[in-house]
């Protein structure tokens, strides 16, 4: 609105700026950039104003006692991080004054700040060195030893504290307390003996700290895993995705000479903002690790023998087509959106068979996502930012800071505003209560109950919202009875149960027309054998208690969305359309191997010998398939047991799309060429269609993900062209709001 409107003048260029935005932010409006350190706009300014490097010279309107306005200059130069916009200020950001108070704060600064520049990590990138070739003195007039302190002191398992090199700016401190939300950092001591510590004494365990090395203006923060190894001129830059879990951070990757050297955060204000979490920053190493396998793997009696492509498309083909209808494929939650499409048309298409399932159990819950009000289902998951306006966030056995990182702060910053409230369901002697960045210290309800106990505190729930005037109409009365029942039962804690029934009574008064609810399930409760049962309960209770409100089975690997998306289950076919007939799910695929019902079986990118939700018998299973094929980047346990093994590209050595938990599509892009021995899964499962005669051509990625915006309604709006750089949602897309 206008009225919320002030007219500034910022070096003689007038300008109308929001009422209170900070001068810094005002500047950049108009192209005028301050110097600073301390400064970021997403941190608290109340614990800003720190380095006095945004020095600026201010004039305000005066009223004089004869009603005339006329400007007055404030006596002394002020931080323009911490002074908010009024009417008719005029500023000025490049006086003699204000040079001359930036020099002298640089050399203040330098005064015990190391001269190591051509060892520090930093070099290169470093505020700091920046801003003292722009603004600072030429030389030094102290001749005093600058202090010395133990160099490169274990902050963390991922991040090192140079001490000599801190200039006491808080950016790291303020991090972890309004962002990261454990406040594990703090300011020690005091004076010139002042500096960054654990609060605790004891290690920096956030999941969240590798944030802090890329805040740090002057490489006081810096990487154990980067440190000596390269400088920024020497590494290019490409943009991707993160590969650890299903948020989809956009992140930067460096590489030098086609290896992975480090991982950066990426700006994408509807994703990850500019955040990381430390299992992204920390986690990908794998890429270049050396375990990667750059050849095919056929197995010759009791060991594996390097073989060329043409021998190993062969044999597999050989074996898929005598096999038929009697294959299947289990995984492809790592794998990208063309491999996928690409691998469901070879089963489906040229083998005839459904056996394809991406889930490894026990639960077979066919629908995702269930959206409760007015009546309707949804099957589109909400978005990140949606979480920040909810008005009560329930984490059901899910430690949401380790499953899902992105959606903790988003959900960590509405609580942060006043607006929403969090409630933590959760087994007792959970993880998330022991993480430094957990919801339960924010969680205005706690329920703990002993494992399995998932089904009783839904029924527990529903019977309270039915007792306290819930809606009983709207549940069935089978459920109903139960509900009944399973308040008087002991198990669960009674009176926190109730204490969030009321919660999601309150929640639900006033509510827009928005999702004014959510209910992440996580892992906990999805490897619950009665998960249908779980979220069918939990379903009826927000019904019940009238407010409009989604219950969710977020994705939780990098394309586990993308996965149900595009039919890599038994029940449906790419777009969610009903698959006729329906094949087997993971457990029963499992199950017809060991009864030779399965003559061959195709593993990607999944460990199933080790993930699977019974191990054991995954493993026997894998012990008496007939043929089994593994596409993978390393030899992991279930790759040892196959009979072929094929090396797969990286996210970082090809192009393609991810889809995240929310359904955005996202582009990946090269980085580096692969090892000469790998190729991609969408590529081999064209190849061996070939073999088998039926031509599935494209000529590139590009082409795959055209064809799938053709084939599928649900990705129409997603093709590559309207992809850009931050991916687009498919709920957007149907509903026309491309680009959200």
């Amino acid at each position: 609105m206008a009225s919320d409107l002030v007219n500034i003048t910022i070096n003689g260029t007038p300008l109308q700026v929001p009422a209170g935005e900070m001068i810094i932010e005002s500047a950049r409006r108009i192209g005028v950039e301050i110097p600073h350190f301390c400064y970021h706009p997403r941190l608290s300014k109340e614990a800003g104003a720190n380095c006095r490097m945004c020095l600026v010279e201010v004039a305000s309107p005066r009223k004089n006692p004869d009603g005339s306005v006329t400007l007055a200059k404030m006596p002394k130069p002020q931080t323009s991080c911490s002074l908010p916009a009024g009417e008719g200020m005029v500023i000025e950001t490049e006086t003699p004054a204000i040079i001359e108070a930036r020099r002298g704060i640089l050399e203040f600064l330098l005064i015990n700040h190391p001269l190591d520049c051509p060892i520090c990590d930093r070099g290169g990138e470093c505020p700091l060195q920046n801003n003292t070739l722009h603004y600072g003195p030429p030389t030094t007039r102290y001749v005093e030893e600058k202090r010395h302190l133990p160099k490169a002191f274990p902050l963390s398992e991922h991040v090192v504290l140079d001490r000599e090199r801190c200039i006491h700016c808080a950016r790291c401190t303020r991090f972890a307390e309004d962002i990261a939300g454990d406040a594990q950092l703090g300011f020690l001591k005091r004076g010139a003996d002042m500096e960054v510590s654990v609060r605790t004494g004891e290690q920096f365990t956030s999941l969240f700290s590798g944030n802090t090395i890329e805040l740090c203006p002057v490489g006081a923060l810096l990487s154990r895993s980067y440190r000596f190894r390269g400088r920024p001129w020497d590494l290019m830059t490409q943009k991707s995705i993160c590969t650890e879990c299903s948020n989809g951070c956009n992140i930067k990757l460096d590489h030098r000479a086609g290896r992975f050297v480090r991982v950066n955060a990426r700006l994408n204000e509807d994703v990850n903002e500019e955040w990381t979490c430390d299992r992204g920053k920390f986690g990908m190493d794998y890429l270049s690790g050396p375990d990667r396998l750059t050849t095919p793997l056929v197995r010759r009696g009791n060991r594996f023998e390097a073989v060329g492509w043409d021998e190993a498309i062969r044999r597999v083909a050989e074996e898929l087509g005598q096999a038929g209808r009697k294959s299947a494929f289990l995984g492809g939650i790592r794998s990208s959106n063309e491999d996928l499409f690409v691998m469901q048309r070879l089963f489906r298409e040229v083998l005839g068979s459904s056996d394809l399932d991406h889930r490894v159990g026990p639960s077979f819950d066919a629908e995702p996502v269930i959206g409760v009000g007015q009546g309707q289902v949804a099957r589109a998951p909400m978005s990140l930012v949606e979480l920040e306006g909810l008005s009560l966030f329930i984490s059901f056995g899910c430690d949401m800071a380790w499953e899902q990182p992105m959606a903790y702060l988003r959900v960590r910053k509405g609580w942060r505003r006043g607006a929403l409230t969090i409630a933590s369901v959760a087994r007792h002697g959970t993880a998330e209560d022991e993480r430094p960045s957990s919801l339960a210290p924010i969680s205005a309800v706690r329920v703990r109950h002993d494992e399995g106990g998932e089904l009783q505190v839904a029924l527990r729930l529903l019977g309270e919202v039915l007792r306290q005037g819930g809606d009983g109409t709207a549940v069935p009365a089978e459920l109903a009875a139960k509900a009944e029942s399973a308040v008087t039962e002991q198990g669960a804690d009674a009176e926190a149960v109730r204490r969030l029934a009321l919660t999601l009574f309150e929640a639900g008064k006033g509510a827009s027309d928005g999702r004014s609810v959510a209910v992440w399930i996580g892992e906990a409760a999805r490897t619950n054998r009665q998960l249908p049962d779980i979220l069918q309960t939990l379903s009826a209770a927000l019904s019940a208690a009238g407010v409009h409100g989604v219950v969710q089975v977020p994705a939780m690997e990098v394309n586990e969305q993308g996965a149900r998306d595009l039919g890599i289950a038994p029940t449906w076919l790419p777009g969610y359309e009903q698959a006729d007939p329906a094949g087997r799910n993971s457990a029963e695929i499992l199950a017809a191997v060991a009864q030779g019902d399965i003559a061959a079986l195709w593993i990607s990118g999944l460990d199933l010998a080790t993930r699977y939700s019974d191990p054991a018998a995954a493993v026997r299973a894998l012990e008496s398939c007939p043929f089994l094929v593994v596409t993978d980047l390393s030899l992991t346990k279930t790759a040892q047991m196959a009979d072929v093994v094929l090396p797969v590209t990286s996210v970082a050595e090809r192009n393609g799309t991810y889809t995240n938990v929310e359904g955005r599509v996202q582009r990946f892009w090269k980085a580096y060429d692969p090892p000469a021995g790998v190729r991609q899964e969408w590529r081999i499962a064209a190849q061996i269609a070939a073999r088998l005669g039926t031509e599935i051509h494209y000529a590139s990625s590009r082409e795959v993900l055209a064809d799938i915006a053709a084939r599928v309604p649900l990705y129409a709006g997603c093709g590559p062209d309207a992809l850009g750089d931050g991916g687009v949602r498919w709920a957007s897309a149907l509903a026309g709001e491309v680009g959200r």
